[in-house]
C-alpha cells in the first residue's frame, strides 16, 4: 500500500464483516523476494490478536506484548483472506499469556502460537484505528532462479540486481552480507507507530521475520526451497519512527539438509539492543 496510516492498513489488517474479530487481507504487496508469503506477513495481526483481549481487560493502561512465539503450519496463498482469534490463558493483572491462532476464511490453520503480555502503565497517544478489510491490490510477483544459490540470490539483492519483494520495500529494507552474517536493515517510517508512537511490535516482528528470512536464504543450495517453521521474538526497546534506521544481524546456529536455527540481534545505529529473536528453518526440494 502507498502511503499507509499504520501498520494495519500497511499489512491489509482490519474488521471481517462487521464483527468483532481481527482479519487480513494478503496479497503481492506483503510477498516476499520469492513471490511467497512468510511469517513476516502474519506478524502485526499476530501480535495484535496475541494483545488485545490482555488489553480489553483494562483499556485505562496501555500493554504490550513481551514475546511473541510464532509458529507456521500450511503456509497461505498470496491472496488468502485470513481470520483470527486469541484466548487469555493466565492473567494476574500486571502479567498475561494469550495463545493466538490464524486460519484461512476456509478454515486452514496456518500459524499458532502464543504471546506473553505486560501492562506498562504509559498513557496512550490514541487507540488503534482498525478498519473494514479491504479487496487485495494486484501487483507482480518476483521469483528466484531455483539454479542459484541462495548466495548469489542473496549478493544479488544486495547488489541491487535482484528485487528485495513487496514486503521488503514496505518496510524500506536493504541487505548487506557481512562476514557469517546477513544484515538486513529497515528504515523506520511515522506509519510504523502503535498507540504509543513508538514501534508497534508487530512490525518490528515483520521486520525481526524478514531478516531471519533472508539469513536462511543465504544458506541453501541450488534447487532448493526454505520456509520459517517457528519464529520467536522478545522485545527489549521499542524505537522511535522518525526515519532512523534499525539493523538486524542473522547468523546461522547450525544448518543441516533440512533444517537450520538462525539467530537475530535487532539494533540501532549506536548498537542499542532493540530485540532479539530465533528462527528455526525447513529447507525442502523446489
Amino acid at each position: 500500500m502507498d502511503n499507509p496510516r499504520n501498520p494495519f492498513d500497511a499489512f491489509g489488517i482490519g474488521v471481517v464483516d462487521d464483527s468483532a474479530q481481527l482479519g487480513q487481507q494478503l496479497s503481492a504487496s506483503l510477498a516476499d523476494h520469492r513471490g511467497l508469503i512468510e511469517l513476516s506477513a502474519l506478524a502485526v495481526l499476530f501480535d495484535t490478536i496475541g494483545g488485545r483481549p490482555f488489553y480489553e481487560l483494562d483499556e485505562s493502561t496501555s500493554s504490550l506484548q513481551a514475546r511473541v512465539i510464532m509458529s507456521a503450519l500450511h503456509r497461505p496463498a498470496v491472496t488468502d483472506r485470513l481470520v483470527s482469534s486469541g484466548q487469555i490463558r493466565m492473567n494476574d493483572d500486571g502479567y498475561g499469556t494469550t495463545t493466538a491462532d490464524i486460519t484461512t476464511s476456509a478454515g486452514v490453520l496456518v500459524t499458532t502460537g502464543l504471546t506473553r503480555n505486560v501492562r506498562v502503565g504509559r498513557s496512550s497517544t490514541s487507540r488503534d484505528q482498525i478498519g473494514a478489510l479491504a479487496d487485495p491490490e494486484p501487483r507482480p510477483l518476483p521469483s528466484t532462479d531455483r539454479n542459484l544459490s541462495g548466495h548469489k540470490i542473496i549478493e544479488a539483492i544486495a547488489h541491487g540486481d535482484h528485487p528485495i519483494g513487496p514486503i521488503g520495500e514496505l518496510v524500506d529494507g536493504s541487505i548487506a552480507v557481512l562476514d557469517g552474517a546477513t544484515r538486513f536493515t529497515s528504515v523506520t517510517a511515522p506509519w510504523m507507530a502503535n498507540m504509543m508512537g513508538t514501534m508497534h511490535g508487530g512490525v518490528i516482528g515483520a521486520i525481526g521475520a524478514l531478516a531471519c528470512s533472508f539469513g536462511a536464504q543465504a544458506h541453501t543450495q541450488p534447487g532448493t526451497e526454505y520456509q520459517i517453521l517457528d519464529f520467536d521474538i522478545g522485545f527489549y526497546r521499542s524505537p522511535a519512527v522518525d526515519g532512523s534506521p534499525v539493523h538486524v544481524d542473522v547468523t546461522p546456529v547450525k544448518v543441516g539438509r533440512r533444517i537450520g536455527s538462525f539467530e537475530a540481534s535487532m539494533r540501532t545505529d549506536d548498537r542499542t539492543l532493540l530485540a532479539r529473536a530465533t528462527a528455526d528453518v525447513r529447507f525442502m526440494p523446489r
